[in-house]
């Protein structure tokens, strides 16, 4: 049985070790996605954005399509053609009475073809930190969520790039 065990044990291992994702600014791959995506022009369903230096994206047209987001920080790139990038939004966007903080969210965009796809929902793990920090921290009312008065804010499950499921696309937009 501890055979069994241990071998299990070292496929499950090897396999998260084979499968971790290389996200760092300087791999290949985010200096190929940041050199490609530089000076190339975004249209996010009229919201235009433009590719800076070190791969961010910055609002230079239009309304954005997500409130608040001027610019979205490059973190880096897992292919030449998958890259994730983070953005910050207030924390009242998602629950009332909440202060005056904000949360960095982290999507992937993928580019197929002179399309861009966006991937901002998460993992079913993420969601399931998500769900047990608003069970212990608001209510549901009125179709919305409350933040309790003693919300502990500094437990809030920030996602993280490894969160971002890449299963779940939606059309953003055109490269140009």
């Amino acid at each position: 049985m501890k055979k069994i065990f241990f071998m299990v044990f070292l496929f499950v291992l090897s396999f998260n070790f084979l499968n971790a994702q290389n996200i760092t600014k300087d791999s290949d791959n985010s200096k190929n996605w940041a050199n490609f995506i530089f000076k190339k022009t975004i249209d996010m369903k009229g919201a235009l954005y433009e590719g800076r230096p070190g791969g961010d994206l910055e609002l230079v047209s239009g309304k954005s399509p997500i409130l608040l987001v001027k610019l979205y920080k490059f973190i880096g790139a897992r292919t030449d053609t998958h890259a994730y990038y983070t953005h910050q939004v207030p924390i009242s966007t998602f629950y009332d009475s909440a202060p005056a903080l904000g949360v960095n969210l982290v999507e992937g965009y993928s580019i197929e073809g002179g399309k861009i796809m966006r991937y901002s929902k998460y993992v079913k793990s993420y969601q399931g930190k998500l769900d047990s920090w608003k069970k212990a921290n608001s209510v549901y009312t009125n179709d919305r969520w409350v933040a309790n008065t003693n919300a502990n804010w500094s437990s809030y499950p920030v996602p993280h790039p490894e969160d971002v499921n890449w299963a779940d696309g939606e059309y953003a937009g055109e490269l140009y």
